[in-house]
């Protein structure tokens, strides 16, 4: 099932990012999920005291890519409500 039919959310909808940057709400709710994916990865890797330049194991396309595809659905609904309190 598609994003849109399951949330009832326009995802083509437009997001300003910054003055000169607009996504659609899908675009943004990507990649506001694969910012989260990374801050997710430092954070564990702080506890567990694993230095991410000089370790590269870590580096895992397709688990990020699964993260992005799962939370992107909830990301949509949170960027949607935080728009519309906006305006």
């Amino acid at each position: 099932m598609k994003i849109e039919k399951a949330l009832n959310i326009d995802v083509s909808e437009p997001v300003e990012i910054d003055d000169d940057i607009t996504l659609t709400l899908y675009e943004a709710s990507r990649w506001a999920s694969l910012l989260q994916g990374v801050e997710l990865i430092d954070k564990k890797a702080r506890q567990l005291k694993i230095d991410l330049d000089k370790n590269k194991t870590w580096m895992k396309p397709l688990a990020l890519q699964k993260y992005i595809d799962e939370e992107t659905p909830a990301m949509v609904a949170q960027i949607k409500c935080l728009k519309d309190k906006k305006e």
